[in-house]
C-alpha cells in the first residue's frame, strides 16, 4: 500500500481560479508535510482561514497557516525582495514565528530582480491603447534573458558569491541599452504614464539603488535555506505522506497554448511537474486536479469570449482582484466550457485529470443564477476550430506556434459565446447546489467534480 500522494493544482482558465483556497484545503484535510512551488513569483493566491487569517500568497506555499513547509523548486522563477517581504508580512503581521524554517529554496531557481520588473514595466507603458497586461515583477522579462543571454541569468545559488554587485550592473546594462527607444521618448507615452515612467527610469540610472539590492541579497543569504536539487528527492518526496503542487498562472496563459501575445514566458501545462516527480524517482500516488472558478475571470488584456459587464460588480466584490495599471481590468463572465475543454485537452484529454475543483460558487448562489456557455457563435474558421466548434489543439514549442495561437487569439476576439441560465432557488441546500455543478460540470467536461467551495474558508469547501 502506498503511502506517499502528490497532489498537482493546475487551473485550467486565465489565473485567478481559486488555487490558493484549494491547496489551503488540501493542505488542512491531508495534513501536507510540504507545498511545492513551481512558475512564477508573480502570482498572488488568497488564502482566508477558519481562523480569521487572511493573505494572498505569492512565493510561500498556501499551506504556511497550517505550518506546511514550503519548498521552492528549480521549476519557479522566484524574486528574492518578494520572499523577503512575504516573510516579514508573515512574521509580524500574521504571528507565523520563525517563518524561515518553513522554507527551502533550490539553488538553482532563476532569479528575477528589479530591474527585470522596472523593464516590464516600462514595455507595458510603452504599449498604450495595445496592452499586453504583466504583474511587473519583472518574471518573464528574467526568463527570457536567460534564454537569449545565458551569461546575465541570477540564480539563487549566485546571490551570495563575491561577483553579485557585477552581475547586477550587467542586467542593468542590458535592460538600459533595450529600453533606449522607450526611455528617451518619453513624451511618446500617455500623458498620465509619463511620471510613472520616469520614477522607473530614475531607478534605472540610481547607483544607490544598487547598496540597496546588494543589502537585500545579503540578507537573504543569510536567512534563508537554500539546498540543492537532491533535497527534493532525498528530503520530501522520500517521506510518507501528502506534498501539494501548487502552481503559478493558469492553461491560458502556457507560453505555447495560450493566446498570444496575452500569455506569460512559462510553461503553465503540468507537463513540467510530472517531469519533475520522474526524475525525483516519485514511486507513490499522484492526484491530478484542475481547478476553476463557477464563473470564468480574467485578469488584464486577452480573449474572453464569455465577457459581460454586468456580471462585474455581481461577482468581484470580495475576491481580492483589484484593477491596476500593470495587469488591467479585472474581468468576468459565465462559466466558458469551450475554453475549459480546449485547457482540458491541452494538458492530453479529461483521463488527464482526477478531478475538478470549482471555486467561488458561493457567488453564483448569491445572485441567484448560474450563466454557461457551451458554444460559440462565429466559430467557423478550421484552420483554427474544429468543424463542431471546438478550439483545435496544435502541438508545438517554436514561432510557428506562437503565430498560430496569434491567429486564434485574434479569431477568438471575434466569437460570441451561446449562454445559457440556470436559475437557483433562494434557500436551495448546498448538497442541491453541489449535485447540480458536478453533474452539469462533467456532462461538460468529461471530468468529476471533487471539491466545490461555497465561501473563502476550509470549512466552506465541500469534498465529493
Amino acid at each position: 500500500m502506498k503511502t506517499k500522494k502528490v497532489f498537482t493544482v493546475t487551473d485550467l482558465g486565465g489565473g485567478d481560479g481559486g488555487k490558493g483556497g484549494v491547496v489551503h484545503k488540501i493542505c488542512s484535510q491531508m495534513n501536507a508535510h510540504t507545498v511545492l512551488k513551481v512558475g512564477g513569483a508573480q502570482g498572488s493566491h488568497g488564502v482566508r482561514t477558519a481562523s480569521g487569517e487572511s493573505f494572498n500568497f505569492s512565493q510561500f506555499g498556501c499551506g504556511t497557516f497550517e505550518r506546511v513547509k514550503t519548498h521552492i523548486t528549480d521549476r519557479m522563477v522566484v524574486e528574492p525582495f518578494g520572499i523577503l517581504a512575504e516573510a516579514d508580512s508573515l512574521r509580524y503581521e500574521h504571528q507565523v514565528r520563525h517563518v524561515f524554517d518553513l522554507l527551502t529554496v533550490d539553488e538553482n531557481c532563476l532569479c528575477a530582480i528589479p530591474y527585470h520588473g522596472i523593464a516590464s514595466r516600462l514595455r507595458e507603458l510603452s504599449r498604450k491603447e495595445n496592452q499586453k497586461g504583466t504583474v511587473g515583477v519583472g518574471v518573464g522579462e528574467a526568463m527570457l534573458d536567460s534564454e537569449r543571454y545565458p551569461d546575465l541569468a541570477i540564480r539563487v545559488k549566485d546571490l551570495g558569491k563575491p561577483d553579485i554587485r557585477d552581475r547586477i550592473e550587467a542586467v542593468r546594462r542590458h535592460k538600459c541599452s533595450e529600453l533606449i527607444s522607450i526611455t528617451e521618448n518619453i513624451d511618446d507615452l500617455w500623458e498620465v504614464d509619463q511620471e510613472l515612467a520616469r520614477k522607473e527610469i530614475a531607478l534605472l540610472c540610481d547607483p544607490a539603488f544598487v547598496d540597496w539590492m546588494m543589502g537585500k541579497f545579503a540578507r537573504f543569504s543569510k536567512e534563508v535555506t537554500v539546498v540543492d536539487f537532491g533535497y527534493l528527492p532525498d528530503k520530501i518526496l522520500s517521506q510518507d505522506g501528502t506534498v501539494v503542487v501548487e502552481s503559478s498562472h493558469g492553461i491560458l496563459t502556457d507560453k505555447y497554448h495560450g493566446f498570444h501575445p496575452f500569455t506569460s514566458r512559462l510553461r503553465t501545462v503540468p507537463t513540467s511537474t510530472f517531469d519533475l516527480l520522474k526524475m525525483c524517482g516519485y514511486d507513490g500516488d499522484i492526484v491530478k486536479l484542475g481547478v476553476t472558478r463557477a464563473y470564468q475571470i480574467r485578469h488584464g488584456a486577452g480573449p474572453m469570449v464569455t465577457e459581460d459587464c454586468n456580471l462585474t460588480s455581481k461577482l468581484l466584490p470580495g475576491s481580492s482582484k483589484n484593477q491596476n495599471r500593470w495587469q488591467g481590468q479585472v474581468r468576468v463572465g459565465p462559466l466558458d466550457f469551450v475554453a475549459l475543454r480546449y485547457s482540458i485537452g491541452v494538458c492530453g484529454g479529461p483521463e488527464a485529470f482526477d478531478g475538478i475543483a470549482v471555486t467561488w460558487f458561493d457567488q453564483i448562489q448569491a445572485i441567484g443564477e448560474w450563466k454557461t456557455c457551451n458554444e460559440y457563435f462565429f466559430a467557423n474558421d478550421l484552420d483554427l476550430f474544429t468543424p463542431s466548434g471546438e478550439i483545435s489543439i496544435r502541438r508545438g514549442e517554436d514561432d510557428a506556434q506562437i503565430a498560430h495561437q496569434g491567429r486564434l487569439a485574434q479569431a477568438l476576439f471575434r466569437c460570441q459565446p451561446v449562454v445559457v441560465s440556470k436559475e437557483l432557488v433562494p434557500g436551495t441546500d448546498r448538497e442541491y447546489l453541489a449535485g447540480l455543478c458536478s453533474r452539469k460540470i462533467q456532462s461538460a467536461l468529461g471530468v468529476p467534480v471533487r471539491m466545490i467551495s461555497f465561501g473563502p474558508t476550509e470549512n466552506d469547501k465541500m469534498c465529493l
